[in-house]
């Protein structure tokens, strides 16, 4: 990380503590601060200043016969922590401002471990430092990739769930192209050897998570979370909520087609004439989106419950919503330069795929893809974004930029079919103006609470409530927790 220059210093400072930002007066005790900097490294990471009142953001200082201890309190607060945390720079700064010394302690996101202090590992939620829960731990375990979710068995089901026809399907085209010479008598065996079933305790074979999901009869009963919702708004923001919306569910390669399905229903297809022929020019590039698709289905975050794929339809874009963060190594500032190295979260299910004609053949590759397919067509390239899932984004190209001489759905447009979207009435207040800044809000920043749409508009917090409620029935948020926890999420 760069060195911060002085008028950014200031600004962190003046805009107060928040989830990556914390202001100290003075440095607190070394078990303490390592609370704190374990908080920050399990999360997104984030600076301590020590020299600073928080309550005012008056910049005191570090007096100067106390530096040498500030410091050493914060090298002892990082060797408490397991595994032991390397701060970037792995020194601690010091600034001159206002004719005084400030102490900045940088904590770098975290890409693989998680940490403990005190045997506790923690996290920082808002402003606040405090333990994770069993299963928040779990989460953070399959995120950093340190839980094999796709192995375990999957809950309650048994192998009269498995679809013994598709498994002997899938076998023959493997045994044809070589996999196996065997025959195949022993179907569970099989299973078991390709990670799709596990031996537990009583010896009895069971399905796993991947067995279910790639051969399973309804792999939803078991894995909820594996559906994928899509979902066509009537405008940018989908503040006007939805012209259309299905539920994809079914086994991998069902979830990939439906929901290629239901994109081709709505991509408008143009076309220009080079010579003699019409060349058609989607408003989408198809083979691209399918791809991000096929990423999504195979590489999300299956352990997070009630969280599902979610393909968002836009008039001017399209968006791909893949729970999970990445895997450490990954970030999205080499995705966007197609710098990506093949690291699978689910292995079992990427090699499965693979071995079925037309859904992997780019795997390790399918990120460049994607930009050499938007550079052909003349679209600006997908945007990825990490929050607390991730989001790939295709834009539509920039009016005039492509000469196109007609426009033509591949199916007629849901736009036109729909009702007209329904008028915001401006029955509390201004909702016609609160309304978009509360998607952009959520769009930017994965979610909102009620205090944060009251500071973004100024409101009451019933009127902040009922308006937030009103984008709910709507169908252009959803509800999260309840009452002081409850947030609000794209649906």
């Amino acid at each position: 990380m760069a060195k911060l220059d002085d008028l950014s210093l200031r600004r962190i400072i003046e805009g107060g503590e928040t989830s990556t930002v914390e202001l100290k007066v003075a440095a607190p005790r070394p078990t303490e601060l390592a609370e704190r900097l374990c908080g920050m490294a399990n999360g997104q990471g984030g600076i301590i200043v020590i020299g600073v009142e928080d309550a005012e953001k008056r910049i005191v200082g570090v007096p100067d016969e106390r530096m040498a201890l500030t410091i050493d309190v914060i090298l002892r607060a990082t060797r408490q922590i397991q595994p032991v945390l390397v701060l970037t720079p792995s020194e601690p700064e010091i600034y001159s401002l206002d004719g005084v010394r400030v102490v900045v302690v940088t904590v770098p996101p975290n890409r693989g471990p998680v940490y403990q202090a005190g045997g506790v590992c923690w996290i920082r939620r808002g402003t606040y430092t405090v333990p994770l829960s069993v299963s928040e731990m779990l989460e953070l375990a399959n995120d950093r990739g340190l839980v094999k979710w796709e192995l375990q068995a999957a809950r309650k089901a048994t192998m009269k769930d498995i679809d013994l026809t598709r498994v002997e399907t899938f076998l023959k085209r493997r045994s044809a192209e070589g996999y196996y010479t065997s025959r195949f008598e022993h179907l569970e065996q099989v299973l078991v050897a390709m990670d799709c079933a596990a031996v537990i305790g009583n010896g009895e074979v069971v399905p796993t998570n991947a067995g279910v999901l790639f051969f399973g009869y309804d792999p939803q009963l078991y894995v909820m979370q594996s559906e994928v919702v899509c979902v066509l708004f009537r405008d940018e923001l989908g503040v006007g909520g939805y012209a259309d919306r299905k539920i994809i569910r079914g086994t991998l390669k069902e979830l990939i087609d439906g929901t290629e399905e239901f994109l081709n229903k709505y991509v408008a297809v143009g076309a220009k004439i080079e010579g003699w022929k019409r060349i058609d020019l989607p408003e989408y590039p198809l083979g691209a989106l399918r791809e991000a698709v096929v990423n999504a289905v195979v590489h999300r975050d299956y352990s997070r419950d009630g969280e599902s794929i979610r393909v968002f339809y836009y008039r001017d874009r399209v968006e791909i919503h893949s729970p999970g963060l990445l895997l450490p190594g990954i970030s999205v500032e080499q995705m966007a330069r197609g710098e990506v190295t093949s690291k699978l979260r689910n292995p079992v299910l990427a090699n499965l795929l693979r071995d079925v004609p037309g859904y992997m053949e780019r795997m390790g590759s399918g990120i460049r893809f994607m930009l050499n397919e938007t550079k052909r067509m003349g679209l600006p390239p997908p945007e990825f974004r990490e929050m607390s899932e991730v989001v790939v984004t295709f834009r539509k190209a920039v009016e005039g930029e492509r000469e196109v001489f007609v426009s033509q759905p591949l199916f007629p447009d849901a736009y036109s079919q729909a009702p007209a979207s329904p008028v915001i009435e401006d029955v509390f207040g201004d909702q016609k103006r609160r309304f978009p800044l509360a998607m952009r809000y959520v769009q930017e920043h994965g979610s909102i609470t009620n205090g944060e749409y009251r500071q973004l508009t100024g409101v009451s917090i019933n009127t902040a409530l009922r308006d937030l409620e009103e984008l709910v029935s709507r169908g252009s948020l959803k509800s999260v927790g309840k009452r002081r926890g409850r947030r609000y999420e794209l649906p």
